[in-house]
């Protein structure tokens, strides 16, 4: 039996999110988004730990732009939450160019490659 693309855990202070699988187009990326943001909302969260080791991102490290732009068109409300994402090195570059787009277009959110890291960052973000 295989895993959903994302699976969930509340923590106390955020809502721990944890990819598996592959991502291979624009539709994948945004159809996982649209997940994630519906169980933020549902459980309330306004500070998420994105856990993307187990993930094969596919996608050109052009499509982290188009994938920003859905946030803005279709997911607004990503915006009142505090992402804290971590990649395997290898999608560091992806990661990078994802982080940069999306801060400049208002959305908070910061990449990883140690999980611990980003835990305290995401604890230390008011």
């Amino acid at each position: 039996m295989s895993l959903q693309p994302v699976t969930f855990e509340l923590k106390d202070n955020y809502l721990l999110v944890t990819g598996h699988g592959v991502r291979k187009s624009l539709k994948d990326m945004v159809d996982t988004a649209v997940t994630i943001i519906r169980k933020a909302q549902e459980t309330e969260s306004t500070k998420m730990l994105v856990d993307y080791r187990q993930l094969d991102i596919q996608v050109r490290i052009t499509e982290a732009f188009n994938i920003v732009k859905t946030y803005e068109q279709n997911l607004p409300q990503l915006r009142n939450i505090t992402v804290a994402a971590v990649f395997e090195r290898h999608h560091r570059d992806f990661a990078s160019y994802w982080q940069e787009v999306s801060t400049r277009r208002g959305f908070t959110i910061k990449t990883f490659e140690d999980f611990s890291e980003a835990e305290k960052w995401l604890l230390g973000h008011p």
